[in-house]
C-alpha cells in the first residue's frame, strides 16, 4: 500500500482543488503543502499487524473555500476478487445489478444463466469492474471503518477512524479508477457532487432510492491558526476465509471507541407498556393481533411473521394469564382457521376481509415472500408446544402447523431451493437464488423435532447447507426484507443465525455448532459498536439515546434499529452454552440493553418528525444516524407503531434480565439493573442486586448449569424466577 494525504478545496461539493502528499516511513514527518497554505505533521507508529496514522494539519493563513484532510490508502491495482467491506453497508462491494426502481420496489427475473438479483440505486461498486466510487459518512455504517479482503492473498486489510473529529463527521470511501484503488478516511466527510437519499424527489417524479441525488454536504473552513486532526488506523492480518476476516474485524472494531454504561427503562416497564397497548390498539374485532395500528393500510393488520403477525402472541401465551394471553390464543385460532390456504401456505397480508399478496399490488395474486411463512412456521410451533404442554387442546392447530410443513417440503424438492417470492398455488418461484428463507431451517429442525418425521429434518439441513454454502461462504445473505429486491441484509444473517443453532439443537451435529459461530460473525457486523454523537438538537441526544447494540437494518434502508428484525437473538445466549465464549453474552447483551430505551412512555413520549409524540408503546424503527431521509432527521424518530414493539415482548420472555451460570461462574445483567454474587458473614452465598433507574422493574433471573444441564430449548421461561425490585431497590436474593 502507498499512503498518501490527501488536501481538497470544495466549491460547495465540488473539489476545485486538489494536492496529493506521499506519505513516507518515519514515526513522525513534517509535510508543508504546496497549494494550500498549511503544514502537516504526520506520526506513523507501526506495532505489528497495527499501524496508526495520525495527521496534524495546521493553517498558515486562509483559504477561499471550505477543505478537508484525508488519509488515502492506494493499491497499484485492484481485483475483483477482492471483497471489499463497509460493515453495515456495502458487502462484497454490493456488486449486484443495480436497477432505479421507485420504492417500495419488486424485482423478479430469470434469465438463461440463472436467477437475476439485483439492487435499486444504493451505493456500489460497478458489478462489471469498470470505473467506480462509493462515498459514505460514518453514520452510515456500524463501526466507521472501509476495508476489503484478499481471497488470493488471503489477507484483510481495515481502516478505522472515530465516528467525528472535530465535531465534524467522518467520512470512508473507495475509488477504482486508473487501474488503482484508494481507500480513503477524511475528515470532514463530504460526498462529491453526489450521495444517496431516500424519499421524494425534488423533481415530483416519485418515491425513489437513489445514490444520484445533490450531495449537501461541506468542507471546512479554517481560519489562520486554526487546526484539524485525523487519526486513522490500519490493521494488515492474515485470514484463510471470510469468517476469519469478520472474526478479526469484531476483534479490532473498537480500537478507538466503544460504548458506555447505563441503565434507562428496565425490560418490564417497556414490556408492560407495550402490552397495554397492543391489548388496547392492536387486537381486531374479528378476534386477531394487527401487527400496526394505521386503520388506512392494508398491511398494518395481518402480516405473517416478519414484522410480528403470529410472532407477539408467543409472549404474551408464556407470561400473562388474562386479556393478553386470551387475546394471543384467539390469534393463532385465527390464523390456522381463517388464514389458510388448502395446500398448507399461510396467507402473507390480510385486512378486513381482504387478502393482499406480497408483490406491492392492490390484488390477491398468490405471491408470498417466502420468509414470511418460515418465520411464522417457527414461532406457531414454539407455541404449539407451549399450549401442548399447559394442556391445551392443540390437536387443530397441530394440523394446521404439519400442512405447512409438508408445503416447505414440496417446495424445496420440487425447486431445490425455496427462492423469495413463491406462487403458493403453483409452488414455483417467481424470484430465487437469494436466503431470504434463512428462518426455515431453524422451522423445518424444530417441526422434526415435535412431529417425529425424518423428511422435515432432511429438509433442514438440506436449506442450511444451501445457505451456507451459497451466502454464508460468500459474504452476505439478503432478501429478507420483502422492500429491497435481493440487497444484502441484517434479517437474513441473524435468522440464519438461529437457524443453525436450531439445528444442533436438534442433531447435535458439529458442522451446524461450526456453522452458527461462522454466522455468528457476519451478523454482529450490522450491529453499532459505539455510541453515536446526535445533534445536540434532535430528539435522540434530548432523550440520551445510546446507539451501541442497535442493529441496521439492511444496505438500502440505511437506518439503524432498535433490535433484530424480529428476533430476541437468544440463540446466542444458546451460543454461550455450548461454547463458554462470553462473546456471545456480550453482544446479546448490547442488542438487548439497547432495546427499551426507544420505547414511548407516558412519562417520557418520543417525539416524532411529524410534531406529536408517539403513544405510549409504540416504538419507532429508525435510530437514525445516517442522512439518508435527509440531514434533518439524523437523530428523529417517525410516527407510527412498528416492528421492535414485536421485538421488545420476545426479549423479554427469552432474555434473562439476569443470567448467572454457575457452571462457568458467569454473571451477565441484560436488563437495566446490577448484580454482584457475593458471601454474607454467616458463609450463605446472594445474589445482590441493584435498581438504579427511577422504574420499578419486575427482572428475569435464570439460574443456569450450562455444562450439566441439558438444551435450553424453548420453553425455559417458567424455569426463570421473577423478581420483583422497585426503582432504586437493592434486594439480597439467596443462592446457597
Amino acid at each position: 500500500m502507498n499512503y498518501q494525504i490527501v488536501l481538497k478545496q470544495y466549491k460547495e461539493t465540488t473539489p476545485v482543488l486538489k494536492e496529493i502528499i506521499p506519505v513516507t516511513e518515519g514515526e513522525s514527518t513534517r509535510y508543508t503543502a504546496g497549494n494550500f497554505p498549511c503544514t502537516i505533521v504526520c506520526t506513523r507508529r507501526k506495532e505489528g499487524e497495527k499501524e496508526v496514522f495520525c495527521l496534524h494539519m495546521k493553517m498558515n493563513g486562509e483559504t477561499e473555500y471550505p477543505v478537508s484532510l484525508a488519509l488515502a490508502a492506494e493499491k497499484e491495482s485492484f481485483d475483483q476478487e477482492e471483497y471489499i467491506f463497509f460493515p453495515a453497508a456495502v458487502y462484497d462491494g454490493n456488486r449486484l445489478e443495480s436497477c432505479y426502481l421507485p420504492y417500495p420496489p419488486y424485482h423478479s427475473e430469470k434469465t438463461a444463466d440463472g436467477w437475476k438479483s439485483v439492487i435499486t440505486d444504493i451505493p456500489h461498486l460497478d458489478s462489471k469492474g469498470e470505473k467506480s466510487r462509493i462515498q459514505l459518512r460514518s453514520g452510515d455504517m456500524s463501526t466507521p471503518t472501509v476495508g476489503f479482503y484478499d481471497k488470493n492473498q488471503k489477507e484483510a486489510f481495515l481502516m478505522l477512524a472515530k465516528h467525528r473529529e472535530a465535531e465534524e463527521y467522518t467520512g470512508f470511501a473507495v475509488e477504482r479508477q486508473d487501474e488503482k484503488e484508494s481507500f480513503i478516511v477524511s475528515v470532514p466527510a463530504v460526498r462529491e457532487e453526489i450521495k444517496y437519499f431516500f424519499g421524494e424527489l425534488p423533481d415530483g417524479s416519485g418515491f425513489y432510492p437513489t445514490s444520484k441525488m445533490a450531495s449537501d454536504d461541506r468542507g471546512i473552513l479554517l481560519k489562520k491558526g486554526e487546526e484539524l486532526e485525523l487519526t486513522v488506523v490500519v490493521f494488515r492480518f492474515p485470514a484463510e476465509n471470510l469468517t476469519d476476516f469478520f472474526k478479526g474485524f469484531r476483534e479490532r472494531r473498537e480500537e478507538l471507541e466503544t460504548g458506555s454504561d447505563y441503565a434507562s427503562i428496565p425490560f418490564s416497564k417497556a414490556y408492560d407498556t407495550v402490552k397495554k397497548k397492543y391489548i388496547e390498539k392492536n387486537f381486531t374485532e374479528e378476534g386477531y393481533y394487527r401487527v400496526g395500528t394505521e386503520n388506512d393500510a392494508p398491511p398494518s393488520y395481518w402480516q405473517a411473521g416478519w414484522v410480528g403477525g403470529g410472532m407477539n402472541t408467543w409472549p404474551f401465551l408464556q407470561e400473562d394469564c388474562g386479556t393478553a394471553r386470551k387475546q394471543a390464543l384467539s390469534t393463532v385460532r385465527f390464523i390456522v382457521e381463517k388464514l389458510q390456504r388448502e395446500n398448507g401456505w399461510y396467507i402473507p397480508m390480510y385486512a378486513e376481509g381482504k387478502i393482499y399478496g406480497d408483490d406491492f399490488r392492490d390484488t390477491d395474486r398468490p405471491v408470498l415472500l417466502v420468509r414470511k411463512d418460515a418465520d411464522l412456521l417457527y414461532f406457531l410451533l414454539k407455541q404449539v408446544m407451549y399450549l401442548e404442554a399447559q394442556g391445551e387442546d392443540t390437536q387443530e392447530i397441530s394440523r394446521s402447523i404439519y400442512r405447512q410443513a409438508e408445503a416447505f417440503v414440496r417446495l424445496y424438492e420440487k425447486n431445490g431451493q425455496i427462492g423469495q417470492f413463491i406462487d403458493m398455488e403453483k409452488e414455483t418461484l417467481i424470484q430465487g437464488d437469494t436466503a431470504c428463507g434463512a428462518m426455515a431451517p431453524a422451522a423445518m429442525a424444530l417441526a422434526s423435532e415435535y412431529f417425529g418425521e425424518e423428511r422435515f429434518l432432511k429438509t433442514a439441513e438440506a436449506l442450511g447447507e444451501l445457505y451456507q454454502r451459497e451466502y454464508l461462504e460468500k459474504g452476505f445473505l439478503n432478501g429478507g426484507p420483502g422492500e429491497i429486491c435481493q440487497a444484502p441484509d441484517s434479517e437474513s444473517a441473524f435468522a440464519f443465525l438461529e437457524s443453525c443453532v436450531q439445528l444442533y439443537e436438534t442433531t447435535g451435529k458439529e458442522t451446524w455448532l461450526k456453522a452458527a459461530e461462522e454466522a455468528f460473525e457476519l451478523a454482529v457486523t450490522w450491529v453499532i459498536s459505539y455510541d453515536f454523537a446526535f445533534p445536540e438538537e434532535s430528539t435522540a441526544f434530548k432523550m440520551g439515546a445510546h446507539t451501541m447494540g442497535t442493529v441496521f437494518a439492511n444496505a438500502q434502508n440505511k437506518h439503524s434499529a432498535p433490535g433484530i428484525c424480529t428476533l430476541s437473538g437468544n440463540s446466542m445466549l444458546k451460543l454461550y452454552r455450548f461454547t463458554g465464549d462470553k462473546k456471545y453474552l456480550q453482544w446479546l447483551g448490547r442488542i438487548s440493553h439497547a432495546l427499551s430505551q426507544f420505547v414511548s412512555l407516558p412519562e417520557r413520549p418520543v417525539n416524532t418528525l411529524a410534531g406529536k409524540p408517539l403513544p405510549p408503546g409504540y416504538f419507532n424503527e429508525r435510530v437514525q444516524t445516517s442522512d439518508w431521509e435527509g440531514k434533518e432527521t439524523i437523530g428523529e424518530f417517525l410516527y407510527g407503531s412498528n416492528w421492535p414493539e414485536t421485538t421488545m415482548l420476545l426479549t423479554y420472555v427469552e432474555v434473562p434480565g439476569i443470567y448467572l451460570d454457575l457452571d462457568r461462574g458467569i454473571l451477565k445483567c441484560f436488563d437495566h439493573v446490577q448484580a454482584k454474587v457475593a458471601p454474607d458473614q454467616d458463609g450463605k452465598v446472594f445474589l445482590n442486586i441493584v435498581n438504579p433507574t427511577i422504574y420499578d422493574a419486575k427482572i428475569n433471573l435464570l439460574i443456569d448449569h450450562s455444562k450439566t444441564d441439558g438444551k435450553l430449548g424453548h420453553l425455559y421461561y417458567e424455569k426463570m424466577q421473577k423478581i420483583q425490585i422497585n426503582a432504586g431497590e437493592k434486594k439480597k436474593i439467596p443462592l446457597f
